[in-house]
């Protein structure tokens, strides 16, 4: 590794993990961490003895190379996916661009060493779906030292070509849409678009993969691992090699993937030097409208409002106006429909194939379950905006200017709850007609979950600002290390996932119906919310007066 490549990735990766200067913060965090980490303890071994029963499953039926396989190719589609945020914000909207830029590197210096810091975070990603599956894998099918190793290689690969193809949709629309005006507008049309063209061209890639395998798939001796390889295609070559690990041929597919892994990564190198500076040059500036305007209007625009609309029209305006928060924190909201409709264009015939799942869904047997796993997949979708366990880190070190202006703590806390659950109504609003539209859900089960829904997101918005107010990061250098970055947003996923996860399982083991499910989690959750509100007035308040800068 170029040495000066190697000294700036050294330096970025010790901004990125640096910890408070004060040892009390700094214990507080690590115990965050580790409990953390420990939380999370229960739900992995649940994932590992789902895979070792799906393990068994498929070894009956000569498939078992599925796993492996499905895992890889899952795996690197949500690295994908989700790295279109990560590259955007590390890439473009990063406050040390401005530092680096006029030092002695070239731009593939810069970025190549920004490129390794994001695949040091999407390990973590990949650690979550991948790991315990080449674990299970492992130690079900008796693999031997050569099977680890290739894991390894692999488990180390697997995210530098779905970054590469992140890096490359969004420098090819930073380098033609940095000639507007309005540099903030055109980066969130930008990221729009790169959004969206990642997930298009990924389902015209799996729609024509599918085409083409699904006549000649015939079950046994791992003949589905090429359908399931198709969600990321060239995933396929690092399964293939783990399955085949005790076979020369096994060396062949993971030499030949990690060759294409490192084509890819000099391949990001060679275009940066000529895409990225016209893209970055002036990222940080904004134009503004000057204009005229006269005393009528003037007047009309200097009503006087209530103390917390306009406080709450404050937290949107920052969230909307800024890039890194409108990327992670809101267009997050509207990104679930497309989750839910892409799936059925990329598969031959898959609309016609959701007649069972609408079959199912009029079965009034488990309609009580389904509101329950809706309820809970609300929690979860509401609480991954990160509008609300973000909102006091967003802050920065501008907090202190939150204590001196006329507005009350609570008024503060009440705003900033107020505005995740009004984003958080915008996605229920958007998945609700996605659902509808193609699940065909009935208006009456539909107005149960968009009603139950409510107090969801209500849940995940009181408890996120709760957390936040327990542990703020303030100290960032830019927006984006105060959303992505931010251990309390997962703490805020991890502790929304584990009450939809209880919620859903214990109606399915009471067998409730669905207008009892509906009652319970009315009067439950109801009653958590009213509790959480309390005490977010009350601790939260004295916890916002005893934060310091």
């Amino acid at each position: 590794m170029n040495k000066k490549l190697r000294v700036l990735t050294l330096a970025l990766l010790k901004n990125s993990f640096s910890f408070p200067a004060d040892p009390r913060k700094k214990a507080r965090q690590i115990v965050i961490f580790a409990l953390l980490g420990l939380s999370l303890v229960p739900m992995f071994f649940n994932i590992v003895r789902f895979l070792a029963n799906m393990y068994d499953a498929l070894v009956l039926v000569g498939e078992a190379g599925v796993l492996l396989s499905l895992g890889t190719a899952i795996s690197a589609f949500v690295i994908f996916f989700f790295g279109l945020f990560y590259v955007m914000n590390t890439f473009y909207f990063s406050d040390e661009i401005e530092v680096l830029l006029p030092l002695p590197l070239k731009f593939s210096q810069i970025l190549g060493a920004k490129f390794i810091i994001v695949t040091i975070f999407e390990y973590l990603t990949e650690g979550l779906i991948l790991l315990p599956i080449l674990i299970v894998y492992g130690i079900k099918s008796g693999q031997g030292f050569l099977y680890y190793l290739y894991a390894l290689l692999v488990f180390l690969a697997l995210p530098v070509l779905p970054i590469m193809l992140d890096s490359v949709i969004v420098m090819l629309i930073m380098r033609f849409t940095n000639l507007g005006k309005n540099k903030d507008t055109f980066r969130m049309v930008s990221a729009i678009i790169a959004i969206f063209l990642g997930v298009g061209m990924n389902v015209l890639i799996r729609r024509f993969a599918l085409n083409q395998e699904l006549d000649r798939m015939q079950l046994g001796n791992n003949s589905l691992v090429a359908l399931t390889s198709n969600i990321f295609p060239v995933a396929k070559f690092g399964a293939l090699g783990l399955i085949n690990s005790g076979r020369l041929s096994g060396l062949g597919y993971t030499c030949l993937f990690l060759v294409i892994s490192i084509l890819g990564f000099y391949l990001f190198l060679i275009l940066s030097n000529l895409l990225y500076y016209k893209g970055v040059t002036g990222v940080s500036v904004s134009s503004s409208r000057q204009r005229k305007i006269s005393d009528k209007e003037l007047s009309r625009q200097t009503v006087r409002s209530s103390v917390l609309k306009s406080y709450i029209l404050k937290e949107l305006r920052i969230l909307f106006r800024t890039p890194s928060y409108f990327v992670n924190c809101i267009l997050m909201n509207f990104l679930w429909p497309v989750l839910i409709i892409m799936p059925s264009f990329a598969q031959p015939k898959g609309m016609g194939r959701l007649g069972v799942l609408n079959g199912l869904l009029s079965n009034e047997g488990i309609l009580g379950s389904l509101l329950a796993a809706a309820f809970g997949v609300m929690l979860l979708v509401s609480s991954s905006n990160g509008i609300a366990a973000t909102s006091i880190s967003r802050e920065g070190e501008n907090i202190l200017f939150n204590k001196y202006i006329p507005v009350s703590y609570k008024t503060q806390i009440l705003a900033k709850v107020i505005s995740g659950v009004l984003m958080g109504l915008a996605g229920l609003l958007s998945l609700g007609i996605a659902a509808a539209a193609v699940l065909k859900i009935s208006l009456v089960l539909l107005a149960l979950i968009c009603g139950t829904s409510l107090l969801a997101i209500l849940f995940s918005n009181l408890s996120g600002v709760m957390l936040d107010l327990f542990n703020p990061k303030l100290h960032w250098d830019n927006e984006q290390k105060a959303v992505k970055q931010n251990i309390n947003l997962l703490l805020s996923m991890a502790w929304c996932l584990v009450f939809g996860g209880l919620t859903a399982f214990a109606a399915f083991r009471l067998e409730l119906n669905v207008t009892q499910t509906a009652i319970s989690l009315v009067v439950v959750y109801g009653l958590l919310d009213v509790l959480l509100y309390l005490s977010l007035m009350k601790k939260g308040s004295e916890l916002f007066s005893k934060i310091e800068d």
